[in-house]
Parts: structure tokens; C-alpha cells; sequence
């Protein structure tokens, strides 16, 4: 069914029927353009090639997995309609004579695969030169506004240049998608018409009202795709996750957890309230206790982060580390079994196994032109309140004394502290208070 077929996907302005095109719309829905989740669809057909009609040179096209393949072709103006791109690809469609060609409208990108396949094999068993795809249109509540067409037609190629050569000959009029049709229609070739039984599908994106709708309904689907796996999601409507995520069976999502970009969570994981992933990868059976916020980073099986937790890009939790509340990490490799228990920061670090950081360490990585790295080694003890001042190392099983401002190496096994001695003046207070 699939296969021996062409696809055109319209990324360009426009507005009517005839001139097909994109919602200006800036912020992805789940993670995804407009355009790439239409590609999405139109690759499970398995087209040869794919055009993409695009507003200007600068226009982005997404890989969508299909390198090679895609095409882009540059509109005329804003308003390139259906008609002006077969005109300018009459001699490759010449030679793909007897296959079909896809056309798609961008601004639906909510149509599944599955749509698009049971429209191709309507139009091929009905053998018709045309098939256009309609839907009961529904605004961004849901209501119906009455059956219309789509922007979604499938051309037998043959046809369509035939179709094309009888309008050259007959040529009053410019080209557009209504004469070709009546060139059709007077070639007495078979028109048909395909509807679409999901209204979901047929939501097209013209307003943000139209946006805030595509997303609850990408939304649902992806959480319903988890739940199938064997993903429990405590509160549908509160949890936000991109569509490239992956979650593995078992893990619970508690309500109002945000997992953006290409996240994967491994099985049996536990997210509370209140978690932000981006790009994230999370191994098995790991606790992100509330109100954390993770980007760009690693967290092996078995660890624990949070609650007040923030790890900036290039940290890597190694398994069974406990990170907690109000530790920041960045650009760090915390180790096996270590552990950062609250009010700390830790910037270009290598943490190696059985560390205990605490409370209110810093690591000072920063003089003000460049960055410096700070290893702790395995088994080492810093005490609380503790300045690591970068480039600095400690070495294995050592102790820091609490309050100490280390700006050397720190041999291992040693003690180590540096801070200044206490002094106390008798009586110093109480005459204070007098003045």
C-alpha cells in the first residue's frame, strides 16, 4: 500500500485552499514543529522523495530520519499555492509517471499515520485520479463548523500532467488549483473524496486558541502511549511531556512534572511534584524528590536528587548518589555512593566514590576569567561550610576540617584545615551594650 509515491509538504504562508501554509508559531507543540510532526505522518508512507515548500532560503527543514530524501523548494512570494509547485516540478513529476504524489498542508499536524495510509489505499482502490481528504471541521472547542475539505489531496501522477497539458492548451485563465481540477473533471478522470473520521485530527493551526488545543490533544496521546507501557501518570492534566520522551515501565509521575526534549527515564523511577527534566537521561529505580530542576544531565540507577535540586548541563549523578536539598551541580561527575546532603555548590568537579560533601561547601571554580576543576578523591570527608578553591585536589580518604578555605592539595588520609584562630576579648560585649 505504501511506497511508489511522492510527498509534498507545504511549510509556507498562505491562508485559502489553493495556497496552503503555516501558522506563525514559535514555541514547539510537545517539542515537535508544526512541520516536523506532519514529516512524521507523511514518512510512514514510505515516500522516494519529499518537497518541502518552504517561505524563503533560510527556512529550517528538520532531519526527520530521512536524509537524502527531502527536498526543499523555494515559493515564489509568501502565497505559493499547490498549483505554482506542480508547474515547477513538471519534469520531475515526468519522470514518476506512474506513481501517486501526497499533498499536505502543514497546518494539520495532528493527522496519524494511519490516517494518511487508509487515505492512499481509498484513493488506489477506487482508482481515482484525485482523491481529496475532508473532515467535520471544529474550531479549538471542539464544536463542528460543518464538513469542508482539507489541505490533503493524493494526485495519480499520469493524470495530473495530462490534466495539466489540457489546461496549457486551453489556457484562459492563470494556473491554479480550481482549473486543474476542472481539467479533471473534463478529462472525465475519477474525483473522489476521503473523510476523515477523527475530528482530533482535523484541528487546523491558524490561532493560538488552535495551538493551546493541538497540544492537550498531543498530550493525551502521548500519555496514553506511556500508560500502555506499563507508565503510571498520577495526574494526566498537570503533566507535561515532549514526544520524543521515553519512560520505562513502571515508573509513577506524580502531578505537575514537566519532562522535556529527547528524556528517556528508565523503569520503577519515582518523580515527584513539581520536577523539570530537559534532555535528560535517567537510569532504573531513581527518586527525583520535589521541586527540581534537571538539564542536560545523567543520573544513574539507584540515585536520589532532591527535593530544591538543580543540576545545570554536564553533571552526571553516578549510582546510589544522594544529591539534596539546594545542592547545585554543574559541569560535575559526583561519584558512586556520595553523598551532598543540602546547601551546596559544586561546579567542574570529578566527586569520586564514598564522598561525603557538607553542608555549604563550595567549590570556588571561578576567578573571574576562567574555570577551574576541583577532584575530590575516593572516600574523602569535607566538613561544613568548606571553600574548595579550584584548581584544587583532595586526596583519598582525607578529611576537611568544617570552615576551612582550602587552596592547596590535600594529601590522602590527611587532616586538613584552614581558617583563621578564634580570638576572644573577656567582657567585650557587655560593655558594648552600656555605650
Amino acid at each position: 500500500m505504501s511506497g511508489n509515491i511522492l510527498a509534498v509538504v507545504f511549510a509556507s504562508k498562505g491562508r485559502t485552499e489553493d495556497k496552503p501554509g503555516k501558522l506563525e508559531t514559535p514555541h514547539p507543540l510537545l517539542g515537535k514543529s508544526m512541520l516536523q510532526l506532519a514529516l512524521d505522518s507523511v514518512t510512514s508512507l514510505k515516500p522516494e522523495k519529499i518537497y518541502i515548500v518552504k517561505e524563503d532560503e533560510k527556512g529550517e527543514i528538520p532531519e526527520a530520519g530521512i536524509t537524502g530524501r527531502v527536498h526543499p523548494i523555494t515559493a515564489r512570494g509568501t502565497q505559493a499555492s499547490i498549483a505554482d509547485v506542480i508547474l515547477s516540478q513538471k519534469s520531475v513529476l515526468t519522470r514518476h509517471k506512474g506513481k501517486d504524489i501526497l499533498i499536505l498542508d502543514a497546518r494539520y499536524p495532528l493527522l496519524r499515520p494511519g490516517s494518511l495510509r487508509s487515505f492512499l489505499h481509498h484513493h488506489r482502490k477506487e482508482k481515482n485520479v484525485l482523491t481529496r481528504m475532508s473532515a467535520d471541521i471544529r474550531d479549538s472547542g471542539q464544536r463542528s463548523r460543518g464538513e469542508a475539505g482539507m489541505g490533503v489531496y493524493v494526485f495519480r501522477i499520469r493524470g495530473l500532467l495530462e490534466a495539466l497539458d489540457d489546461f496549457s492548451r486551453r489556457r484562459k485563465t492563470q494556473l491554479s488549483l480550481s482549473s486543474l481540477l476542472q481539467a479533471i473533471v473534463r478529462d472525465e478522470e475519477k474525483v473522489g473524496i476521503f473523510k476523515c473520521r477523527r475530528p482530533e485530527e482535523t484541528v487546523a493551526l491558524h490561532t493560538p486558541g488552535d495551538v493551546a488545543s493541538a497540544v492537550r490533544i498531543l498530550r493525551d496521546r502521548k500519555i496514553r502511549e506511556l500508560e500502555a507501557k506499563g507508565v503510571i501518570v498520577l495526574d494526566p492534566g498537570s503533566t507535561w511531556i515532549d514526544l520524543d520522551v521515553n519512560i520505562g515501565r513502571g515508573t509513577v509521575l506524580y502531578p505537575s512534572v514537566v519532562i522535556e526534549g529527547h528524556s528517556r527515564l528508565g523503569k520503577e523511577c519515582r518523580v515527584y511534584p513539581f520536577v523539570h527534566l530537559i534532555n535528560t537521561r535517567v537510569g532504573d529505580r531513581v527518586k527525583i524528590l520535589s521541586s527540581t530542576m534537571i538539564e542536560e544531565s545523567v543520573i544513574e540507577d539507584e540515585a536520589q536528587v532532591g527535593p530544591f535540586t538543580h543540576f545545570r548541563p554536564k553533571t552526571v549523578l553516578r549510582s546510589k548518589a544522594k544529591v539534596g536539598n539546594f545542592v547545585e551541580m554543574k559541569n560535575t561527575v559526583f561519584g558512586e555512593r556520595s553523598k551532598a546532603g543540602h546547601l551546596s555548590y559544586i561546579g567542574d568537579s570529578i566527586v569520586k566514590e564514598d564522598v561525603n560533601i557538607g553542608a555549604g561547601t563550595i567549590t570556588c571554580n571561578y576567578d573571574g576569567l576562567k574555570k577551574y576543576q576541583t577532584i575530590i578523591e575516593q572516600g574523602a570527608f569535607i566538613g561544613s561550610g568548606t571553600e574548595l578553591v579550584a584548581p584544587v585536589k583532595v586526596g583519598r580518604g582525607s578529611y576537611i576540617g568544617a570552615g576551612s578555605t582550602i587552596t592547596k592539595d590535600v594529601s590522602p588520609e590527611a587532616l586538613a584545615v584552614a581558617r583563621s584562630r578564634q580570638i576572644e576579648k573577656p567582657g567585650w560585649a557587655k560593655k558594648r551594650m552600656k555605650k
